[in-house]
């Protein structure tokens, strides 16, 4: 019996959302209207600090957390998911599962039309789900790759085969690879479409302005098709600006000082600071977002030695890095991936729980090529960044480890480490996804865009793909746990020091903006207190 996911046709709020949940029924759209149950107010401009500039307004070839904080606001996708996580409609309006778990067919919306007037319907979704998995340069044909065949049934309705049945599926749709797009925008934008992706979404706000290093500039979308659970049109606010300010102290001395109104990069020494701030309302979560560091495993780099990795990893203590270091114990130590809220976390997996310093000289002794020594690309323009650098270095140091610090700007030590050209590590985490499978596949499975480490290893890709096609969820994370002994402990791709906390701090003025773990803003249900 295939099986119907659908919602209301009036959008609700947060409250609904997890009435919903507790209910049995699924119901999407706008998250909250207000706060404190006070009169949402139309009108005003809010500034949004992230903490670097992003790389690419493309969602199919965009690699970068930074780069959605503006795709969340241009941008609709087919499905969204609640702060808690769950998945809820968004332009599907409904989707029904075959009994077999290979076919996905989508009831769209038939009231939306991209910024640049022409139409959102199946054919419109089908070309961009095909442009994403089809086209060679795409960052997507990894959590695309289970598609078979992209068919449009009528203009409201789209029929997606898989070539297995694939678990994650709706995950990856919450994303970049389920937001849609105009063609006419696209093809229009060319090689500039990159930057300036002008009236190219659907969703609650209009790009004007494009800046680079500096900001970019959004004006409400007056004909986005949001409604609030009181019947409110959306959104609320004007204008948003998103700037990068990179350094952290930078950062709050402009949401202080009333230049910025909120951002989700709080330094862990500022926690304290802005938690008893009575002009500031700071909220955290656990979020799924991970940091790890990344070396090069191709032939003929340091780390295609295997040894070497595991000798890092035995040299650094976790719990001093996370609670000495600038997150001053904000976040959780890690030891791989799967977050503390994932199905498939497992507590008692603490391969590196102390340093040990014996077995990390033993390690590079038996490689048999004198003293490991490395260099560590790190992002410039941060402080705290260097700092945790810094501590790192000196840990290694106890296990006659040389580690040399180079700074390098983000985008660029992104571009290197795709290209497998890093010399040594890098220090890159990743912004997690709601299913396990996107935080673990794509960096893991041989030759996916994702897999910066050149990691290659034909048992965990065989418990990958197992992963995925595995439909009772005891069994995935059994898969993922036996994967992840290999990856992280006997066979490691990267290493993993620690998960992010999802923080959001804005002016006591500003209402209706949740954190949810991803740690994206959503700003179509934000709103100024007058």
């Amino acid at each position: 019996m295939a099986r119907t996911v659908s919602r209301a046709t009036t959008l609700f709020a947060a409250l609904a959302i997890l009435l919903a949940a507790c209910t049995g029924t699924t119901s999407g759209g706008p998250s909250g209207s207000g706060g404190g149950g006070a009169k949402a107010a139309y009108g005003g401009s809010v500034t949004f600090a992230m903490n670097s500039d992003i790389s690419n307004m493309d969602p199919m070839l965009s690699g970068l957390f930074v780069d959605r904080h503006l795709m969340y606001a241009m941008y609709d996708s087919l499905v969204r998911v609640t702060p808690k996580g769950e998945i809820i409609p968004w332009l599907a309006t409904k989707w029904t599962i075959s009994a077999d778990g290979k076919s996905y067919t989508f009831n769209l919306r038939t009231d939306v039309k991209y910024q640049d007037g022409t139409t959102f319907d199946a054919e419109s979704a089908k070309w961009n789900l095909d442009r994403y998995r089809t086209t060679k340069e795409s960052l997507r044909l990894g959590e695309l790759a289970p598609i078979d065949t992209v068919t449009v049934v009528d203009p409201a309705t789209l029929k997606v085969d898989l070539k297995a049945p694939s678990a994650p599926f709706l995950s990856v749709l919450v994303d970049r690879s389920g937001m849609m797009l105009s063609r006419k925008a696209v093809e229009a934008g060319g090689a500039d479409f990159t930057r300036k992706a002008f009236k190219a979404g659907s969703g609650p706000f209009i790009l004007t302005e494009a800046v680079k290093d500096d900001h970019y500039t959004f004006q409400k979308n007056p004909d986005w098709w949001g409604k609030a659970s009181n019947g409110d049109k959306l959104p609320y606010l004007e204008t948003v600006i998103i700037k990068p300010i990179t350094d952290g102290d930078v950062r709050l001395t402009n949401v202080r000082t009333g230049q910025v109104q909120a951002t989700n990069a709080v330094t862990g020494k500022d926690v304290p600071t802005v938690k008893s701030d009575s002009t500031l309302v700071y909220q955290e979560i656990a979020g799924i977002g991970y940091n790890s560091l990344v070396p090069n495993r191709a032939p003929g780099f340091i780390f295609n030695e295997k040894r070497y990795v595991q000798a890092v990893s035995y040299a650094m203590d976790r719990n001093e890095l996370l609670n000495k270091g600038p997150a001053q114990g904000v976040g959780v130590v890690a030891y791989g991936p799967i977050a503390p809220s994932h199905f498939a976390y497992d507590a008692s997996f603490k391969p590196f729980e102390k340093p040990d310093v014996a077995k990390a000289k033993q390690l590079v002794a038996d490689v048999g090529k004198g003293p490991l020594k490395f260099e560590l690309l790190v992002s410039s323009g941060d402080a705290a960044t260097l700092q945790f650098a810094q501590l790192l270095q000196s840990q290694l140091a106890k296990a006659d480890i040389t580690m040399d610090i180079k700074t390098l700007l983000f985008n660029d030590i992104v571009a290197l480490q795709q290209k497998h050209q890093q010399l040594g590590m890098t220090l890159i985490g990743w912004s997690g996804r709601i299913d396990p499978d996107g935080n673990v596949y794509d960096f893991n499975y041989t030759g996916r865009p994702n897999n910066d480490s050149a990691y290659s290893n034909k048992d965990v890709d065989a418990l990958l793909d197992q992963t995925r096609t595995a439909t009772d969820q005891a069994k995935r994370k059994d898969l993922f746990l036996k994967a992840q002994q290999t990856f992280v402990v006997d066979d490691p791709s990267r290493i993993f020091y620690s998960f992010n906390a999802a923080q959001l701090l804005t002016a006591k003025a500003i209402q209706g903006f949740s954190v949810f773990p991803d740690q994206l803003p959503r700003f179509e249900t934000v709103w100024l207190q007058k």
